[in-house]
């Protein structure tokens, strides 16, 4: 890292007048910080950073400022944060580390990486791993909790979650209907399983799972073919409710909380219905009749995809492991949007900034996915995922959706363009860029297909005018391409004559009609 990037770091801490989720400043110019582990910590853990030491925040009254004071021995500083990075963490950390000397001061400037996925957490060794693990949230390091830790932790050992059994529950407690119709699947999409016996082939597909000498049904199994899941895992349900206006705590015209509210429970594929149920009795339709076939077109507020995606993704993908044992879902539908809370956030190295690639990403509940397509039906239903839900919110002229990928959850938001002006700046300034976007698309349109007519060119020549004149005149920017099309040909049938005929290159050419006459 050079002084110009050093210099770039300290003026974006000054114009935001605090630190960010990737920059952070330390003074040190009295000695070394007596804490600073957990920075390094949180970096790691999050997206990476830079540590500026020897600059110092000086907090005023309404603002704060940044300012250069130099390290008290740059040398030793190194070899401390050296020595830190290679003995005390774990995993060890290789951070690139500068001198930069500004105004005869120098700093020192520790840039740390984010580790990969399956090293994390990152953690200060002589601290332990629950009290030494460390997040970036903001400005602040704070400490991971244990959900988090546990998230991390079963993704670099590759735990199953969808997968443990539960062990209160016997097969008495599956659909035999959904049982024999996901068997006839399994025989007709794999025919050497017709050798297999029913049980076999649960086992195979992991709806059932071998303790010892028992047999139990998976978290899978009871999700995907339980009578009641609800039985062994209460929470794990979908709470959906109407709120009468822009935000939980405001209250309807006759003072209720809720326009409606209910508790949705079943296995997903029933949780997935009736969901969907919920959602279209509370959403405005729009009914268009054609005038020229009498048909009926109904359009509904939302689109139904976009809707199903995001209550699938909600269902199916949601965090099934004993940490989230008592959290349920929760679709809230207010005035102005549909806020979809999903249980747990992205799952292993997916990110927000993936998802619009829309690459193939990581999935959580392998075993309920290939279960629920195996079986049919509500996978049937779904798509692409988020590139759905972002193509049909298009397809309707509405907002694009907005995901937010929080410390636990995943929440997904679509608004319905009725209340442009409570927009978060999020979608603000997305709303301005499309706008721009086609403002510019429909201005180059335009410079595409306008056609100057030669007669009002001729009546604006009759008095001599130089070429950037003429195409300013009539809204071209591109002096070359309007010459060409226009003065040219104007020239070859002599209905135009330049001034210095012998020089059309002369800068003080000037072009007049030739009285409309060759």
């Amino acid at each position: 890292m050079n002084k110009e990037d050093v210099l770039k770091l300290i003026q974006e801490l000054n114009e935001k007048q605090t630190e960010t989720i990737c920059i952070e400043a330390k003074t040190a110019n009295k000695g070394k910080p007596e804490k600073y582990y957990d920075t390094i910590s949180s970096f790691a853990n999050t997206i990476g950073g830079v540590i500026l030491f020897g600059v110092e925040e000086i907090k005023h009254k309404n603002k704060a400022t940044f300012e250069v004071v130099g390290v008290y021995d740059a040398n030793d500083l190194q070899k401390n944060i050296t020595n830190l990075c290679s003995t005390e963490f774990e995993p060890i950390i290789r951070p690139e580390i500068s001198v930069i000397d500004i105004d005869n001061k120098k700093i020192v400037v520790v840039k740390i990486d984010m580790i990969n996925q399956r090293n994390k957490p990152c953690y200060y060794k002589p601290k332990g791993l629950h009290n030494g693990s460390y997040i970036r949230v903001g400005d602040r390091d704070d400490n991971m909790t244990e959900y988090e830790i546990y998230k991390c932790i079963s993704y670099k050992e590759d735990v199953k979650d969808d997968l443990r059994p539960v062990v209160r529950a016997t097969m008495k407690d599956l659909d035999e209907k959904l049982l024999n119709r996901f068997i006839t699947n399994a025989k007709t999409d794999k025919p050497k399983f017709a050798e297999f016996s029913d049980e076999e082939i649960l086992l195979q597909f992991g709806v059932l799972t071998q303790v010892e000498d028992k047999i139990f049904p998976t978290v899978a199994g009871i999700m995907v073919f339980g009578i009641y899941p609800q039985k062994f895992f209460p929470q794990w349900f979908v709470a959906a409710i109407v709120i009468p206006g822009f935000e939980v705590a405001d209250l309807g015209e006759i003072g209720q909380r809720f326009d409606d509210n209910k508790r949705i429970e079943g296995n997903i594929s029933e949780m997935y219905e009736e969901t969907i149920g919920f959602l279209n009795r509370n959403m405005k339709v729009k009914v268009i009749i054609s005038d020229k076939t009498g048909l009926r077109t109904d359009i509904t507020q939302y689109p139904k995809d976009a809707l199903r995606e995001a209550i699938s993704n909600m269902i199916i993908h949601r965090d099934y492991s004993q940490l989230k044992t008592g959290v349920y879902s929760i679709i809230t539908v207010y005035k102005d949007r549909i806020e979809f809370r999903n249980v747990g956030n992205l799952y292993g190295s997916n990110t927000l900034e993936l998802l619009e690639t829309r690459k193939a990403m990581e999935v959580r509940n392998e075993t309920i996915v290939k279960l629920l397509e195996t079986l049919g039906g509500i996978i049937e239903n779904r798509h692409t995922g988020i590139s759905t839900m972002q193509d049909k919110m298009k397809e309707a002229n509405l907002p694009n959706p907005i995901f937010a990928n929080e410390r636990e959850d995943f929440v997904v938001t679509f608004y319905n363009g009725e209340y442009p002006e409570l927009y978060p700046e999020e979608l603000k300034k997305q709303e301005n860029a499309q706008e721009n976007a086609q403002e510019n698309a429909q201005e180059k349109n335009k410079k595409r297909t306008r056609k100057v007519s030669e007669k009002t060119i001729l009546k604006y020549c009759l008095e001599p005018k130089s070429i950037k004149e003429i195409a300013e005149k009539f809204g071209y920017k591109n002096i070359r391409n309007f010459r060409e099309r226009y003065i040219n040909p104007l020239l070859k049938d002599e209905k135009l004559k330049m001034t210095i005929p012998e020089q059309p290159r002369n800068r003080n050419q000037k072009y007049i009609a030739n009285n409309g006459e060759k």
